[in-house]
């Protein structure tokens, strides 16, 4: 069993919570520790996941609850997108990133 800081879908995730930590920074004070904060507190839930996952014999529940944070996250990088709080590039590279961990969850869970 791989240690689960090694593993792509890992780091992945921990790119996220930094963008995410810089993006919650640079918002409105006023959204900063509601939106912002739950933005933050769903990558950190991606990453206890993450590592749930890869020490459970049945990861399938872990997995399928990490693809549901890893919406959730994207829905609020939206909405702070759409709302003007992040800037359009800011919110492009969450994306790809968030894409690129439902991705590999996605497969993980095929596997």
């Amino acid at each position: 069993m791989t240690i689960h800081t090694d593993l792509p879908l890992y780091k992945l995730a921990m790119d996220l919570l930094s963008l995410a930590t810089d993006i919650t920074h640079n918002m409105p004070r006023n959204v900063k520790a509601s939106l912002g904060g739950k933005i933050h507190n769903g990558c950190i839930d991606m990453l206890v996941l993450i590592g749930r996952a890869n020490a459970a014999r049945n990861k399938v529940p872990h997995i399928t609850e990490l693809l549901e944070h890893q919406h959730v996250v994207e829905l609020l990088l939206r909405l702070a997108h759409d709302k003007r709080f992040i800037s359009h590039g800011q919110w492009a590279a969450s994306v790809e990133l968030s894409n690129r961990i439902g991705k590999q969850a996605g497969g993980w869970l095929k596997h």
